[in-house]
């Protein structure tokens, strides 16, 4: 009788223990986050998640997942496992700051799951619907876009330096030195700046005495690229507008007078560039053309220089960098 009363007692030991497995094997959810992927939900948080979307306090059922969230450098990613049959996998992906949107997707996608299992279960095994709970205050789940984030670059500002050298070609005469000074932003294919054009005094020869020119202005350029590599080379178109006052000193003549005229000019330029370091350069050809421009001249001797219409400027820009 005493075997028999011990042999019951271990039976029924052994029964609790298996069911007391059974039951943790069927544990409906489970969640594993990995480097990176901190703040993607664990299991209580997806299991309300889901319950507020399903309209259903729990989560339980025959089949059980596995949620395995990861995050590489701009991918937030979460893996589904399915019991089924031991193979059924779902891969979420989604791009953003954060993993809330990848979370609300990976919420209704279990949804989704448990309610096709609930349908496919006779309706004598279902277990009796409680009340949905509460929905939390702190967070509006259902308010969460489900479409996944796209990460927006931010808009990469340079301010940009430079100063270099120039040949005027046809303003004060066929060609003549000039010198460039320029404080200016780049914005992705747009460049503009505001800068300084000088040409020194040149020497005119005029019998019998000589005519001093000089020239001084301010310059406003915008370009466009035409074509840009990540490496830092540009090919730009630019346009603005060239202002300023020319000078001219007499001497050597019956009456040595000093005038001063103004120089407007609208510049059509090609440059190229390579602006990849915290200094670079450009090298750039314009035409000139003049908007506001009057030859000096000696009375009875005539003009010191006849001027084109149409001018023009090779420069050559050494060009600093200072990145936002």
């Amino acid at each position: 009788m005493g075997s028999k009363l011990c042999a019951v007692v271990l039976l029924s030991v052994a029964n609790a223990l298996t069911s007391q497995a059974h039951a943790q094997s069927l544990e409906p959810l489970s969640v594993d986050r990995g480097p990176g992927a901190e703040d993607c939900p664990d299991a209580l948080s997806l299991e309300t998640r889901i319950a507020v979307i399903r309209g259903r306090a729990a989560v339980e059922g025959h089949a059980s997942y596995a949620v395995s969230f990861s995050h590489t450098a701009d991918t937030f990613t979460a893996v589904i496992h399915g019991s089924v049959n031991g193979e059924s996998q779902r891969v979420l992906e989604g791009r953003g700051l954060n993993c809330a949107a990848l979370a609300q997707a990976t919420a209704v996608t279990l949804a989704l799951l448990f309610d096709s299992e609930v349908e496919s279960t006779p309706p004598e095994t279902q277990k009796q619907e409680t009340p949905p709970p509460p929905a939390p205050k702190d967070e509006h789940l259902l308010a969460d876009p489900i479409l996944l984030a796209v990460r927006e670059r931010p808009v990469h500002i340079d301010s940009t330096v430079s100063l270099g050298v120039a040949g005027l070609v046809g303003v004060l005469r066929p060609l003549s030195p000039a010198f460039t000074g320029e404080l200016g932003l780049q914005v992705a294919s747009w460049r503009m700046g505001l800068g300084v054009l000088w040409n020194p005094p040149q020497a005119l020869a005029l019998d019998p005495g000589t005519v001093h020119e000089s020239l001084i202005g301010g310059t406003a350029r915008t370009c466009l690229a035409l074509a840009r590599a990540s490496s830092g080379w540009r090919f730009d178109f630019c346009t603005g507008l060239f202002a300023g006052v020319m000078t001219a000193q007499a001497s050597g003549f019956t009456r040595n007078e000093r005038r001063v005229r103004t120089w407007l000019a609208i510049p059509f330029e090609l440059s190229l560039a390579q602006l990849s370091g915290p200094v670079g350069w450009e090298v750039s050809a314009s035409a000139l053309g003049s908007v506001v421009h009057e030859d000096f001249s000696i009375d009875g001797l005539g003009p010191a220089y006849a001027s084109p219409r149409v001018g023009g400027m090779l420069s050559l820009r050494a060009v600093g960098l200072l990145s936002w």
